[in-house]
């Protein structure tokens, strides 16, 4: 297994802590850094065992570090990598974990004095929760993660990007940065928007005194970090309007359906979704496939 000597997580919240943590725990890093504008963050984060080394400025928490994660809000990129830039090094190796990836890219072709050390990443993982203090493990093994590797990325990038998300129990799917916003859009940020709107129905139609299981599973997502999701609902804004206009026909047609009473209409609809979705499952989640 590949072994390195300090991992940088730039942005101790909920997912950059996790990453910490989980990298402790696999033995990828021998050394874990954690660095935040707010160092309370990152001495959370260290008293969590997520991080060895709590810092509150970027330069020291790269000092010695051979990859660093970014793990900051997605209108944070510009200005971390600004400040990345007159660190770098070659044998500093940069990836993140943010929800699109076009929009980082550029940014890192923008500010990177060499943009070819740096490796876009997606973790499919995630929680509700926020904070450090809520970091865990257990978010990752089995999980997706997505890299955006373009043609002039080193190879020892990707070769080492790979390594840690491996370590972590992931499974790596490669695609361009277009293609992950394009699929994203539908299967993660059109959920997000989905449960906010399923909040805001009953929020006018009522219903909440006799909401239960289905109700709290299906919105689980609206309790989500509302600036968190502002930031990338916003940095993937085309793809998640063609996703949302989608999702308004299908709504459309369903309503067709229902005016007409056109019951074996509605009975193949719903059987073909519960038949895509069965399949989906199995395919994902099945025993033989983890």
């Amino acid at each position: 297994m590949t072994q390195i000597n300090q991992l940088t997580i730039i942005g101790t919240g909920l997912l950059g802590a996790s990453v910490g943590l989980a990298a402790k725990q696999s033995g990828f890093a021998k050394k874990v850094a954690g660095v935040s504008r707010n160092l309370e963050s990152a001495e959370k984060a260290a008293s969590v065992g997520a991080i060895d080394v709590p810092y509150d400025k970027i330069s020291d928490s790269l000092a010695d570090a051979d990859l660093a994660v970014i793990a900051v809000p997605l209108s944070g990129f510009d200005y971390i990598f600004s400040l990345i830039a007159p660190l770098q090094r070659p044998d500093l190796f940069i990836t993140d974990v943010g929800s699109t990836k076009s929009s980082v890219v550029n940014s890192a072709h923008h500010h990177l004095t060499d943009p070819s050390l740096f490796l876009g990443s997606h973790p499919m993982a995630g929680s509700e929760k926020q904070g450090p203090e809520s970091a865990s493990a257990d978010l990752f093994p089995d999980k997706p993660c997505i890299l955006t590797p373009e043609n002039d990325t080193n190879p020892q990038v990707i070769t080492t990007v790979t390594a840690l998300w491996q370590s972590l129990g992931m499974n790596i799917l490669t695609m361009t940065p277009k293609q992950h916003d394009t699929e994203t859009a539908v299967v993660s940020h059109l959920p997000h928007a989905a449960a906010a709107m399923l909040i805001q129905t009953a929020n006018t139609l009522g219903g909440y005194d006799v909401a239960s299981t289905g109700f709290r599973d299906t919105t689980r997502l609206a309790s989500s970090n509302p600036p968190m999701r502002v930031d990338i609902m916003s940095a993937n804004r085309p793809a998640l309007i063609t996703a949302l206009k989608q999702y308004r026909e299908n709504i459309d047609n369903l309503i067709n359906i229902l005016d007409q009473d056109n019951q074996n209409a509605l009975l193949k609809l719903l059987n073909t979704s519960m038949t895509h979705r069965d399949e989906w499952m199995k395919k994902r989640f099945s025993p033989e496939n983890s």
